[in-house]
């Protein structure tokens, strides 16, 4: 979840970006400008990462910590990491 004019949001773009380059993932950015109830639900409270529908990361992404996150999701569906 992110918006426009967010440096927060570039930078978790960025390292998302990359785990998907890798093929650790696969993502959509969603500006939540567009959704009101998404803009209700986050506000400032941006960005947010979410796996599988959970939230995983506010505010700042780690890479270690999300490849970490996506080797224990792919883990627990049976595929090979």
């Amino acid at each position: 979840m992110s918006r426009r004019d967010c440096c927060l949001c570039d930078e978790a773009a960025e390292v998302v970006a990359e785990a998907g380059r890798r093929r650790l993932c696969t993502w959509e950015k969603v500006d939540i400008d567009t959704d009101e109830a998404l803009h209700r639900r986050y506000g400032l409270d941006i960005p947010v990462v979410l796996i599988d529908g959970e939230t995983c990361f506010r505010h700042h992404v780690e890479s270690s910590q999300l490849e970490n996150m996506l080797v224990v999701k792919r883990q627990e569906r049976g595929m090979q990491a």
